[in-house]
């Protein structure tokens, strides 16, 4: 029987998935997709492809169809690194040690509000969700009064990137649209006054806008990636190494013996549990790739999961070791390489760090009280529900 990859992409535990494409089909096809696609794993041809960006490219879009007009992660050079330069500044980790007070000061609040007493609830919606969401959104210049909208748009465009309902892709692209259109003709209305404009990143893409740096359908298109990107993969990363805590208790009392593996243990769950599990490229000639011909203008999915849990660069990489990064050590590809190597893993890394040691803080117990659930587009890898009930550590 012929293995369909899309049949276990979506399983709770991927990673019998994984190996399979690793051992047995290294270079697989998917042909129970419309259109058909092409599938790599192993981790030295994943990371041949992410390092070759004019032979496998970004301009066709990140997911399986075919998509044009895109914008930084879903273009290529030049467009994509002038749109990168505009971006870039607020990225640095210069400028994420600056927001990190303000970033803490949020997910602190929210925290608290949540887990400041013994209780139950669905961490996914208490917590993962909203403090990546409201950091992105404050950074921005969202207001807080339409901040809930754009989860929602966030989610219909993601799904869409694994064949979901298109109409809803539309739907939550004109709406993010119309919120930027307000708030960049309010930022250009007091630039071309002589004022000074908020200092967020809508007044950067504003002003690199009216400097002839970038068209203004890529202001637009910018602001809706940073949205989606910025608070999606995020709340991913913090729901699944709660759940890791809670199956591995074991991991907790390390973490609270030795609180500086925070920052290195981060790095092996995103190595885990990828949260962006492989996204597309599209060669750009006939090329062959493990003896197997692909035809020009193949989606191909690199999946950046299953290369992190390659043998053949991880030891007992089924295992979750906190020991297993830190200063020299081999790099995962769960934020990609290359060009494209995502521009906001910085703040990610930190928003993860922060609610690890938040997690070990707080918790004395903590338990399952339902179902956990898996989102559904092949692309990503999160939790749509994670039910506990917690005591609180005196």
């Amino acid at each position: 029987m012929t293995y369909s990859h899309l049949e276990h992409a979506n399983d709770l535990e991927p990673s019998a998935g994984h190996h399979h494409l690793i051992e047995k089909c290294p270079i697989h096809k998917e042909d129970t997709f419309d259109p058909p696609f092409y599938v790599v794993s192993r981790h030295e041809d994943v990371l041949a492809m992410v390092t070759a960006p004019t032979q496998w490219l970004n301009g066709d879009g990140p997911g399986v169809f075919f998509q044009v007009g895109g914008v930084l992660g879903s273009a290529d050079d030049p467009d994509h690194r002038r749109q990168r330069k505009v971006l870039q500044d607020g990225f640095r980790p210069a400028m994420v040690d600056a927001l990190t007070p303000r970033v803490e000061a949020i997910g602190r609040q929210l925290w608290d509000d949540a887990f400041n007493r013994d209780g139950e609830g669905d961490f996914v919606h208490l917590f993962a969700f909203p403090f990546p969401a409201i950091v992105i959104a404050e950074m921005l210049g969202i207001r807080s009064e339409d901040r809930d909208q754009f989860g929602h748009w966030s989610d219909d465009i993601v799904n869409g990137l694994g064949g979901g309902d298109l109409s809803l892709v539309e739907a939550a692209n004109a709406g993010i649209y119309g919120l930027v259109d307000v708030l960049v003709a309010e930022r250009q209305e007091i630039i071309e006054a002589g004022g000074t404009p908020p200092d967020d990143f809508l007044s950067v893409l504003t002003q690199a806008y009216l400097a002839d740096e970038l068209k203004y359908s890529e202001v637009r298109r910018l602001c809706q990636q940073v949205l989606v990107a910025g608070h999606e993969t995020t709340a991913s990363l913090l729901s699944l190494m709660l759940w890791r805590l809670i199956q591995q208790p074991e991991l907790m009392q390390q973490l609270r013996a030795d609180p500086s593996k925070i920052q290195w243990a981060v790095e092996e769950f995103l190595r885990f549990d990828s949260p962006v599990q492989g996204l597309f490229r599209t060669n750009k000639e006939e090329c062959e790739v493990r003896g197997e011909t692909i035809p020009e203008r193949s989606k191909m999915q690199l999946l950046f999961a299953a290369a992190n849990r390659d043998p053949r660069v991880w030891e007992n990489p089924d295992d979750i070791n906190l020991d297993r990064f830190g200063p020299g050590a081999k790099p995962h590809l769960a934020f990609g390489w290359g060009v494209h190597h995502c521009i906001g893993n910085v703040l990610a890394r930190r928003e993860g760090q922060m609610a690890l040691r938040w997690m070990i803080d707080t918790f004395e117990t903590i338990e399952l009280t339902g179902e956990v659930k898996v989102n559904q587009p092949f692309i990503l890898r999160g939790l749509t529900t994670l039910p506990i009930k917690w005591t609180v550590r005196k």
